[in-house]
């Protein structure tokens, strides 16, 4: 179940884009939304910013309230990146918004999403008006990697709890020689690779089917993140879920990732989860597909 949803905000106009999916969010099921500002207490007029970031949270908490929401708001003194952090261990799902002017690309959102150890969901902020989030249908894309079963349990939870069909896609990375060209061997190769990915997906959406979930499948060659995108459009999902490698440094973990390139060419809210355990409470015990 999802009960609990974090949403950091930064007081930027931008910062309600992640506000706004997680208001979707909460309202499709029934999860409380705890909202959260942090100042950093080093400023020298730290009193002044504080006041004014507790009148912002309470109107966007009353607003929230008006709608029928459970809501909690917090003003926070402390770092900003390790304390949306402490209280992300302590819900279901952080949502964040990428492309605010205190955030964008800076050391709060980078720091986040390197040590995050929870499900977050990122979403592409824009100047203009938010497109309305869609929570109907779900892209998760998966690999042969022995780590990316771990989500699974993530997207049950949530196609669950938002009442949501889910896309299953798997991009089987074209083979080429040393120059690029495709010969009768890797042809070959190919093929069989294609035929062990569509039983790799088959399994996974049978793990979901079998809780009752509506699933479809996609396998497609090509660079992943592309495929990945492309499967997300056709398949009109509103949520793009990937798992990342979760290594000590954000350069080495995510940067370059397919992850990475995903994030930086979609529209889409992505879903991000980290190679970690997850606790009994959001989606249950961990979960791993593997290849044989």
């Amino acid at each position: 179940m999802l009960n609990k949803l974090l949403a950091p905000l930064d007081g930027t106009p931008l910062a309600e884009a992640g506000l706004l999916w997680a208001e979707k969010a909460a309202q499709r099921s029934g999860a409380s939304v705890h909202l959260l500002t942090v100042v950093d207490p080093s400023l020298s007029d730290f009193e002044t910013h504080y006041k004014q970031a507790e009148a912002y949270l309470q109107s966007r908490r009353d607003q929230l309230k008006n709608k029928g929401l459970t809501v909690k708001m917090e003003v926070a003194a402390g770092e900003p990146a390790q304390t949306i952090l402490e209280r992300a261990e302590n819900v279901d799902l952080t949502v964040v918004s990428s492309g605010t002017v205190r955030w964008l690309i800076s050391a709060v959102l980078d720091r986040v999403l390197e040590k995050m150890t929870r499900p977050i969901v990122v979403v592409r902020a824009s100047a203009i008006q938010p497109a309305v989030p869609e929570l109907d249908r779900i892209l998760v894309a998966v690999d042969r990697s022995d780590y990316s079963g771990d989500i699974l349990p993530v997207i049950q939870g949530l196609a669950k709890a938002f009442q949501a069909s889910v896309t299953v896609c798997h991009a089987v990375p074209p083979l080429t020689d040393n120059y690029g060209r495709q010969t009768q061997t890797h042809a070959t190769s190919a093929a069989a690779s294609i035929h062990e990915a569509n039983l790799f997906v088959a399994r996974a959406a049978k793990r979901l089917q079998d809780e009752g979930i509506e699933v479809e499948t996609i396998v497609a060659v090509g660079d992943p993140p592309g495929q990945i995108v492309n499967a997300a459009q056709k398949s009109r999902a509103g949520l793009i879920a990937l798992t990342t490698r979760g290594r000590d440094h954000l350069d080495s973990r995510l940067v370059g990732s397919t992850a990475n390139a995903v994030l930086h060419s979609t529209r889409l809210p992505c879903l991000l989860t980290r190679r970690a355990p997850l606790s009994a409470g959001f989606g249950g015990a961990r979960s791993r597909i593997t290849s044989r």
